[in-house]
């Protein structure tokens, strides 16, 4: 797997022979301000343009930032379009261990109009990437 974005919130590695992202946020997501999570959702967008994944490992597991409803708004028009458009079809997601980081994420989750990819939430890496790789 190869590195291709990194900044103080959140990391992205893809592995081109089996089409995946594998996205992991730390802990001072806490401190991530709306712009600045637009901001490196824009970026993946153009990361998910460039290499079209077909599937997605997100680890959400540090994430402590609240993904408002307006926000939640703006990732169905904004990246989830992007999903449909690139083919992408399954996403394997960690969740955070914060309960209203946790509920903030599955809501946006809920805002997909697309119907275009299918989403399971884990707690467990190897039991996500299983669910993944399966056809």
């Amino acid at each position: 797997m190869e590195v291709i974005y990194k900044n103080s919130y959140f990391e992205v590695l893809h592995d081109a022979s089996k089409e995946m992202f594998h996205y992991a946020y730390n802990e001072s997501s806490y401190h991530m301000q709306p712009t600045e999570y637009i901001q490196l959702l824009e970026d993946f967008i153009q990361l998910t343009y460039q290499h079209c994944p077909r599937l997605m490992l997100g680890d959400m597991m540090d994430f402590q930032f609240i993904i408002t409803p307006d926000i939640q708004e703006w990732i169905d028009q904004n990246l989830f379009k992007v999903y449909k458009e690139v083919g992408f079809k399954k996403m394997a997601l960690l969740l955070s261990k914060e309960y209203v980081p946790k509920l903030s994420i599955q809501q946006a989750m809920d805002e997909d109009t697309t119907n275009a990819f299918k989403t399971q939430y884990f707690d467990d890496q190897e039991k996500a990437l299983a669910w993944l790789l399966a056809g």
